[in-house]
């Protein structure tokens, strides 16, 4: 395990404009290192998690079983049992969401429209007691654990909850939003990381189509209105993995 002057956060980014934003400023913030490799530029991903306190996955256009076009997903996933088997702690967002759930043989299905933009969620009670996800019920103003708070969404592939997984956070018609597999491997279907001027690159460039009675323009305002409980909510999120990691290298 790495010693206390070493919170390096190992950070897998799958495509350009998709990297870690301000979750990742976020993270370092709260007092970690934050390395990013790009394995679709090449960069090679490790075996094993050595020199590194955490991983975490960022998101993409890829589906999680897309291995043809993206030829690092299988490491990806090894990577992801042996956090699940408990060897270190990870944190994947949307794709890296999907990918764990793969990983561990959950179902993954495709939408018949996606999911984009603002949708409101809310804790369970498993959530409410994690060591992680605690922080969104805590930021949740002003009812306290367990509100609803606003998260940012941008997916068709929808994953299930795996085999003796805990569901930390729910709402809308894709049910597993939030969910820890393991001691300490946490997947999210929403973005903590996007604001409204990545949306508008990701929907400029992605062709998916979008959700009934939506339009580029609404989607873009609804982020940017969202942006202060975003920003709160997210950052508490960040802080609290942050704060996890230093209490497992404390013990």
């Amino acid at each position: 395990m790495v010693g206390m002057s070493e919170m390096r956060i190992l950070v897998i980014e799958h495509e350009d404009g998709a990297g870690p934003g301000r979750f990742g400023e976020w993270l370092v913030e709260a007092g970690a290192e934050v390395v990013i490799l790009r394995p679709y530029l090449d960069d090679p991903l490790p075996a094993g998690l050595e020199g590194y306190a955490a991983l975490i996955v960022l998101g993409g256009s890829a589906g999680p079983l897309d291995d043809t076009d993206n030829p690092w997903l299988p490491q990806v996933r090894e990577l992801l049992r042996r956090s699940v088997a408990g060897e270190f702690p990870s944190f994947n967002i949307c794709l890296g969401g999907e990918l764990l759930a793969a990983a561990t043989s959950a179902r993954i299905v495709r939408r018949a429209r996606p999911q984009i933009g603002i949708y409101n969620l809310h804790t369970t009670s498993a959530g409410e007691s994690d060591p992680v996800f605690a922080a969104l019920a805590d930021s949740s103003s002003p009812a306290g654990p367990g509100a609803t708070i606003p998260a940012v969404l941008f997916h068709q592939e929808e994953m299930e909850l795996p085999d003796g997984g805990e569901l930390l956070l729910t709402g809308s018609d894709a049910p597993v939003q939030g969910y820890r597999v393991g001691e300490f491997a946490w997947g999210t279907q929403f973005h903590p990381e996007t604001n409204s001027a990545q949306i508008e690159q990701w929907l400029n460039s992605d062709p998916l189509a979008l959700p009934e009675g939506k339009t580029h323009e609404s989607i873009k305002a609804e982020v940017a209105a969202a942006d202060a409980e975003l920003i709160r909510i997210n950052r508490a999120l960040a802080h609290s993995f942050v704060d996890f990691l230093r209490d497992r290298q404390a013990t």
